[in-house]
């Protein structure tokens, strides 16, 4: 029989790299106290503690709620622990599925304002504005970014490749004129990553007091994006199919819908910030979009 610490590794493989970071310190903490058990001997009460402390312990920022979401990451890796415990043979059932996760609270972010933009566009070099546009155009995920590379374009589709949470891939519309600059040989967006993106957002931060109480990250600017392709086309679907979210939490519902095209995605970026796109029929609305009016 393995014991905690020695079943950690194993339970990390295959996870997406952000999800692999993320239970890693998590379980580490549960190896901390538990590291010498054998994995059989971790009960129910086990986790729970362990999702307690982590609550109690996690870093209060400002658009957290008590540290809830600490709690409910220490309890899923559990769960990814046991789970392979169990895929293994080494257990018959996984304890911590007993464990409840506390329920998620309302989130506290907003769609930034038009002059919140435009005080984050004067504090940044021009050679960040274009992360700023791609950010707003695309309403990408953090990985989406970073994962970026020229091999992702579709020039003739005016779309890109977004390669985000999971490795899913999916097609997304920019305007013209970010095609042309993703399209150049220097491009800057290709040199992003994770350290510069953190050192960006805390400068920001510094130079902008409202900017420091939001906790402003790069998900606000794609929360943003997301809110105003809904109020535009008053459409929740269309902006998840945008946000390249997938609809659950309304019964049967989506069984029966067939999913948005990339063209109706495209025009939905074409009525939120203008202009045309390659996809989209000059002069032809979206027969579901005529029936709104």
């Amino acid at each position: 029989m393995p014991t905690v610490a020695e079943m950690i590794p194993r339970s990390l493989v295959g996870l997406a790299p952000n999800t692999r970071d993320l239970y890693a310190s998590y379980l580490q903490l549960l190896a901390e106290r538990h590291g010498n058990r054998k994995i059989d001997q971790v009960v129910t009460s086990d986790v729970t503690e362990l999702g307690v402390w982590a609550q109690a312990m996690a870093v209060r920022r400002r658009t957290s709620v008590n540290g809830s979401s600490a709690r409910e990451h220490a309890i899923s890796a559990c769960r990814r622990l046991f789970d392979i415990a169990v895929a293994d043979g080494h257990l018959r059932h996984n304890p911590a599925k007993a464990v409840r996760k506390p329920c998620r609270p309302e989130s506290r972010r907003t769609a930034l304002t038009d002059q919140q933009i435009a005080d984050v566009y004067a504090v940044v070099s021009d050679n960040e504005t274009g992360l700023l546009t791609f950010l707003l155009e695309t309403g990408c995920r953090r990985e989406g970014l970073l994962n970026l590379t020229p091999d992702k374009l579709r020039p003739a589709r005016q779309a890109i490749l977004l390669d985000e949470k999971g490795s899913r891939v999916r097609e997304q519309p920019v305007s013209v004129v970010m095609m042309e600059y993703l399209q150049q040989p220097a491009c800057p967006l290709y040199c992003w990553t994770r350290r510069r993106l953190d050192s960006l957002w805390l400068r920001v931060r510094h130079r902008l007091a409202w900017a420091d109480e939001i906790g402003l990250s790069t998900h606000w600017f794609r929360h943003t994006t997301i809110t105003n392709v809904e109020r535009t086309t008053w459409s929740y679907a269309l902006a998840a199919a945008f946000a390249g979210h997938t609809l659950s939490g309304i019964g049967a519902t989506p069984t029966y819908i067939a999913s948005y095209r990339l063209a109706d995605v495209a025009w939905a970026f074409t009525e939120v910030f203008g202009g045309t796109h390659p996809l989209v029929i000059p002069g032809r609305t979206p027969f579901w979009a005529e029936a709104r009016s």
